[in-house]
C-alpha cells in the first residue's frame, strides 16, 4: 500500500463498510461481538475529535489503549480481544485506503500468558488429523510439519518449542528435555514459562522421534543462534521467532491449504488469507495455543491421569480443570464408560485377579 494515496473515510462509515463487508464470513454472535468492541472505539473518536480515518496514528492507538484500559474496567484478556479486533478493523481500512499501510501491526497488544486466556476455541479432531495428513505427505519433516506434530502429541507451549536446542533431544531414549534459558533480551533467550519450575524431561512415541530424526538430517540449517546455542528448529538465519511460529501455524491450519476446500465459500483466487502473507485473516486458521488445548483434551481422552499430565505439560490441576479440559459432560461420561469396558475385559480375562491358564480353563 505504500505510495497509495488516503481517502478521507469518517470513522463510523468505515465501521459500517466494514460490517457490511464481514455479513457472510462472521456467524452472527461474532458480527455483534466486533460491532460492540468497534462502537468504543467510534465513540471515543468523537470525544477525542477525530472525524477521519487518515489522521488515526500509532500514538492515537496508543491513547485508546490507556483510555480502554483505565475507563472500562477491562480485564487484560478481554482488552487483548478488543485490540485484536481493532487490528483486523485496521486492516480492512488499510486494504480501502482509509489509514496508513501496516496501522494495523502497531495496534498495541498486551502481553496475556497462555494459561490466563479462557477462550472456548478448541479445532475439531478431523481438522486436526486433516492437516497431519497433508503434512505428512507433502510437508513431511518440514520446520512446519514437526512443529504441529510435537505440540499435538505433548501439547507443549510455543515458547517451549522455540527454546528446545538441538542436544535437548535425546532419540536414544525418546525423550526431550525442556530447559529454562533467560540469558539477554526476551525475545532473543529462551524461558520457560514457569522458569525453572518448568523444566522437565518429556516422552515421546517412535512416530514423533522418526519425524524429528528426518528433520534433523534432510530439513534443518546448521545454525547457531546469538549465544552460540544449536536451536532444534530453525530458520536460514537462525532460531525462529514466536511470530514465526505462530505464522507457520496459520498458514499451514488454513482448510484450503490441506484439503482444497473453503467452508466460507470464499474464490480461492480473490482471498487475501489464501496468501501465505495473509494466511491468520482466514477465519478459520488458528495458531499454537488452541492446538495445545486439542492435545491437552486428547490426552484426558486417552486415560492420561490429571496428575501426570499437569506435570507433561506444565500447567497444575486447578489450572487444568479451569482452562483446558473442556470437553463436555457427556465426552467424559463415555470415556469414563470406555475405560471401566477396557477394566471389566481386563478383569474377565483373569480368576480373581489371577491370570488364566488358557490351556486349562473350562
Amino acid at each position: 500500500m505504500a505510495g497509495r494515496e488516503l481517502k478521507p473515510l469518517a470513522p463510523q462509515e468505515a465501521l459500517d463498510w466494514y460490517l457490511e463487508h464481514r455479513m457472510d464470513d462472521l456467524r452472527t454472535a461474532t458480527r455483534r461481538k466486533h460491532a460492540s468492541a468497534l462502537g468504543t472505539f467510534i465513540d471515543w473518536t468523537k470525544e477525542v475529535g477525530i472525524d477521519n480515518m487518515n489522521d488515526i496514528s500509532g500514538r492515537t492507538l496508543m491513547k485508546f489503549k490507556t483510555w480502554r484500559k483505565n475507563n472500562t474496567g477491562l480485564n487484560t484478556l478481554s482488552l487483548n480481544g478488543n485490540l485484536a479486533i481493532l487490528s483486523v478493523f485496521l486492516q480492512f481500512c488499510e486494504d480501502i485506503d482509509a489509514v496508513r499501510a501496516d496501522l494495523s501491526e502497531r495496534v498495541p497488544m498486551p502481553n496475556v500468558p497462555p494459561d490466563e486466556e479462557v477462550n472456548e476455541f478448541v479445532p475439531e479432531s478431523d481438522e486436526v488429523e486433516g492437516i497431519r495428513s497433508y503434512s505428512r505427505r507433502f510437508e513431511y519433516a518440514s520446520r512446519q510439519h514437526v512443529e504441529f506434530e510435537l505440540i499435538a502429541e505433548i501439547g507443549l507451549r510455543m515458547g517451549a518449542v522455540r527454546a528446545i536446542d538441538l542436544d535437548d533431544f535425546d532419540p536414544e531414549n525418546r525423550v526431550i528435555h525442556l530447559r529454562h534459558r533467560p540469558e539477554g533480551r526476551e525475545e532473543y533467550g529462551t524461558p520457560l514459562k514457569n522458569g525453572s519450575d518448568g523444566e522437565r524431561i518429556v516422552n515421546i512415541s517412535d512416530g514423533l522421534r522418526a519425524f524429528i530424526d528426518d528433520y534433523i538430517e534432510y530439513t534443518r540449517h546448521e545454525v547457531v543462534d546469538r549465544y552460540d546455542r544449536e536451536p532444534l528448529f530453525t530458520t536460514p538465519s537462525g532460531r525462529p521467532s514466536t511470530t514465526t511460529i505462530r505464522r507457520d501455524f496459520y498458514k499451514m491450519t488454513r482448510p484450503c491449504g490441506y484439503s482444497n476446500d473453503c467452508p466460507h465459500d470464499r474464490d480461492l483466487s480473490d482471498c487475501d488469507a489464501a496468501q501465505n502473507s495473509s494466511a491468520a485473516k482466514c477465519p478459520s486458521s488458528f495458531s499454537t495455543h488452541p492446538m495445545r488445548k486439542w492435545s491437552i483434551m486428547h490426552q484426558l481422552d486417552e486415560g492420561v491421569p490429571k496428575e501426570l499430565l499437569s506435570d507433561r505439560v506444565d500447567v497444575s490441576v486447578p489450572v487444568l480443570d479451569k482452562h483446558y479440559d473442556q470437553r463436555t459432560e457427556e465426552r467424559k461420561s463415555r470415556r469414563r464408560r470406555e475405560a471401566l469396558e477396557a477394566n471389566l475385559t481386563q478383569y474377565a480375562m483373569t480368576d480373581g485377579g489371577r491370570p488364566v491358564d488358557e490351556d486349562t480353563k473350562e
